[in-house]
């Protein structure tokens, strides 16, 4: 995996299955962020809103110069996390836009994806496969 600045730069080639969707270009996503959809206006997606939010279904997986991001819904890929993260944890929607969080407790309903790598800061990166 490439290194920048010393860190170790998480990123995948490949999604078992990925879709292009239609987002406001004044949105700055980044890869790793969860979406979902949206329910109004002219773009499809949107970041989520929070850890009840019944429309989440997507990782933001590659961005390119369109209004296009790919979103893996299947697989391996990376996403972002808030808090520790151990491997094999599973992962939620956080109260915190676009990012998941571990609850190794929660019902299977909302369980959003399962940890393959570890994180210990506070805001990071993790690689997942979806749920």
């Amino acid at each position: 995996m490439p290194i920048k600045n010393g860190r170790l730069i998480l990123q995948r080639e490949v999604s078992d299955f990925a879709e292009r969707f239609t987002v406001d270009p004044n949105n700055l996503l980044s890869v790793g962020t969860f979406v979902r959809l949206a329910t109004s206006g002219n773009y499809e997606i949107a970041v989520t809103t929070g850890s009840t939010d019944n429309k989440a279904f997507g990782i933001i997986y590659s961005l390119d110069k369109t209004n296009n991001p790919y979103v893996a819904m299947s697989g391996r890929c990376i996403a972002k996390v808030r808090g520790t993260v151990a491997k094999g944890d599973t992962l939620v929607l956080s109260p915190y836009k676009g990012m998941l969080v571990t609850n190794n407790a929660a019902s299977f309903e909302n369980v959003k994806a399962l940890a393959l790598t570890t994180n210990s800061a506070q805001h990071g990166e993790v690689e997942v496969v979806l749920v």
